[in-house]
């Protein structure tokens, strides 16, 4: 490997094990060795603005965990899916047929394919079932709930005896308010979300946060991204997400490796934020110009916000973040 190719990898692949996400990964765990060990696996929502790093908790659990190619066939530990958008029994069915390598997934009628995926769920020995944009079971348009795909889930982790992690926005657990059966499967909720800059706790998390990323990237020259003003500068760019932040930062690398000493500066961010989050607030300022001040720049609006003020005028969930130490 080149030390260029080298370098994409490290700044692609950078992850930070932050306090809360390290509480989700034993969580998770938790949910994960429930299986087999007692009468009713552990289940778990975890809901959280987009962006605030719930893919990325799956995924990495998922890799602790891979699929393994046996001479009995592949088994899969933990099975990571998408909930399609709209899910109907069918096509949440394929959905997770595919995911287990079936590969007639998109034949058969539904009592077909459900009595298929029972059998690869057992046979490919899935402990965990991991649901991502679980809010999709929320049919926004007509405002209820898809009770008949929820009903059917339970039926099919029931037999095989799965534990369940969801993901997705807050409004998913409306899906576990509306339907009993469901819910009684499942503990406390974990919330993930955007760090408060008006709380100190999160704010030195956050801070924290900066420096470790500053750290994995030793090939990149970088002011000090946990400074007081480039970490608010940083924060009110990308709401205090995680997801935000790390897209703002790694396309500051990309940007960054066509320069011999691979400086990232002020300018290099603000062209980042510009090409990967300012499309999604035109009103805002761009945090990383001279002339931004963070004492007179308008209220963060969280991503979520947006979306609902779209649909409900007047409907804004606005937070205000003043520069302090």
């Amino acid at each position: 490997m080149t030390p260029i190719t080298e370098s994409i990898e490290r700044s692609e692949r950078l992850l930070v094990k932050y306090p809360l996400f390290k509480t989700s990964i034993v969580r998770i765990q938790a949910c994960f060795d429930s299986h087999d060990a007692t009468a009713e696996p552990d289940c778990c929502p975890i809901i959280g603005e987009s962006g605030s790093g719930k893919t990325t908790i799956i995924s990495y659990f998922a890799s602790l965990h891979p699929r393994v190619d046996h001479k009995w066939g592949l088994e899969v530990p933990v099975l990571v899916a998408k909930v399609p958008a709209r899910p109907t029994v069918k096509s949440f069915a394929e959905t997770l047929l595919y995911q287990l390598g079936d590969p007639l997934w998109s034949q058969g009628n539904t009592v077909k394919k459900s009595i298929r995926l029972r059998e690869l769920l057992k046979r490919c020995r899935v402990r965990l079932l991991a649901l991502d944009e679980f809010q999709h079971f929320v049919d926004v348009r007509q405002a209820n709930i898809l009770n008949d795909v929820a009903d059917w889930l339970k039926e099919q982790v029931e037999e095989a005896r799965l534990a369940i992690v969801v993901a997705g926005l807050p409004r998913c657990l409306e899906v576990l308010r509306q339907n009993e059966q469901l819910r009684r499967r499942f503990g406390a909720t974990l919330r993930v979300g955007a760090f408060r800059w008006d709380i100190k706790e999160d704010r030195t998390t956050y801070r924290a946060f900066l420096h470790a990323v500053k750290e994995q990237l030793p090939e990149y020259a970088m002011p000090d991204l946990s400074d007081v003003d480039m970490a608010f500068r940083i924060h009110y760019a990308s709401y205090g997400l995680i997801g935000y932040t790390m897209k703002i930062i790694r396309g500051a690398a990309r940007i960054a490796r066509s320069h011999p000493r691979r400086q990232i500066t002020m300018r290099t961010l603000s062209q980042s934020f510009s090409e990967h989050v300012w499309s999604e607030r035109l009103d805002d300022p761009n945090p990383f110009t001279e002339n931004f001040d963070g004492h007179t720049a308008p209220p963060v609006t969280l991503p979520s916000a947006r979306t609902c003020a779209q649909r409900v005028t007047g409907n804004h969930r606005s937070v205000r973040v003043e520069l302090r130490t």
